[in-house]
């Protein structure tokens, strides 16, 4: 467990015993609890065995290895998943040839239960008329309107079933070869925590997907999501973003891995190429000699405007990517993966490498994501960084 206290004394609920942020309210507390008990005994999204086996994998990338994690800004529920799948392991597996090590590179995807977003603000509007924001799939609907904008608790429901038809899909596709891990922001408490179960030794596990995250949003060292992580003993991540200070990741690293296990922590830094070398070198600093991994998100920061639209600059990514190889080697700190939101099919998201216009193909729920041709560039840039 992740935890200095009994491991026993800690129950999947006791994040509702603390303050919360980005978490829907729901209008109907009944139907709440009606879809957290149909949740609570449904089947898991993943094996506990196989959470297990990556955080094993995770503990042994500070040796040897890299971790290639990426996929969708947000799924959605009119996904085939089949078809997707399909493109996405292809995808992972052209960038593996391209990083040029595929035996010992950990593959996790942003895939099988990455439908629920936070946002900086949570009011759209257009026009005279204002809604909800659009909060992912598990939470509400993309089209603009008060129904539509309501959240509603049985989307968790479809939520877990389309995940648990992508987690089979994806093992029927990878059984003979190198395995793709699942990942999502460990946001929507409720449905994380009735999906929690535990293992024969006791220890909790969350089995909505194999690896969760920390969101940049949501690390109050003593909120719900701090909370609800440290007690579960899956492998997990901490976006590591603007403003956060040493002391605060310190505690961070604490409360969510006191006994120091390797594979437990994955550090994520998503500064933008404008802000990591100023801000990234005091955080490698007060974590050095922990057993955490570093990776690089190089996506979010680098968001911004185009003609209205989210974007970003596959040149600032790539900028992004290089200073934080070159710090961390000058702190003795190994690079020790890349985290991407991108899409194995011919988007127009990102600027740069043959797309200097948005609209033939912008289709992102969120976020842009790198197209096909994009993310391939950047795997070949990273082998190139590992060379």
């Amino acid at each position: 467990m992740a935890r200095d206290e009994d491991p026993k004394s800690w129950h999947p609920a006791a994040w509702r015993h603390r303050p919360a942020e980005q978490l829907p309210t729901y209008p109907n507390a009944d139907a709440l609890a009606q879809v957290e008990a149909k949740l609570r005994a449904a089947a898991p999204v993943i094996r506990i065995e196989d959470a297990a086996r990556l955080k094993r994998a995770l503990g042994c990338v500070r040796e040897r290895g890299f971790v290639l994690q990426g996929g969708d800004c947000a799924e959605n529920f009119d996904d085939r998943v089949a078809d997707r799948v399909d493109r996405l392991a292809g995808l992972f597996d052209a960038m593996a040839n391209a990083l040029g090590d595929r035996e010992h590179l950990v593959r996790i995807a942003r895939i099988g239960g990455q439908f629920a977003k936070p946002r900086t603000t949570l009011i759209e509007r257009q026009g005279d008329v204002e809604h909800p924001a659009y909060r992912g799939d598990m939470i509400n609907a993309r089209s603009f309107g008060a129904e539509a904008r309501a959240p509603d608790p049985a989307r968790m429901l479809r939520g877990h079933a389309q995940s648990v038809g992508t987690a089979a899909t994806m093992g029927v596709i990878r059984q003979d070869s190198a395995p793709i891990y699942t990942c999502h922001e460990g946001l929507l408490l409720p449905y994380e925590e009735a999906l929690t179960r535990r293992d024969a030794d006791g220890s909790w596990w969350a089995t909505s997907a194999h690896f969760l995250w920390l969101g940049y949003r949501t690390q109050q060292v003593d909120g719900a999501h701090v909370e609800y992580l440290s007690g579960i003993a899956n492998p997990i991540g901490i976006k590591c973003g603007p403003g956060l200070t040493p002391d605060a990741l310190a505690a961070m690293c604490d409360r969510l891995d006191p006994d120091d296990t390797p594979g437990r922590l994955t550090l994520i830094a998503r500064f933008g190429a404008d802000r990591i070398e100023q801000e990234l070198p005091s955080l490698l600093a007060v974590t050095k000699g922990r057993a955490v991994n570093w990776i690089v998100d190089p996506m979010h920061g680098n968001t911004q405007k185009h003609e209205g639209r989210k974007t970003r600059r596959v040149e600032a990514v790539q900028r992004d990517m290089e200073a934080f190889f070159a710090l961390t080697r000058e702190a003795g700190v190994k690079p020790a993966g890349v985290h991407l939101e991108m899409s194995p099919n011919d988007v127009t998201e990102c600027l740069g490498l043959g797309v200097d216009d948005l609209d033939p193909a912008y289709r992102t729920a969120c976020d842009p994501r790198l197209n096909r041709t994009q993310a391939l560039h950047i795997a070949q840039q990273i082998g190139t960084l590992l060379a």
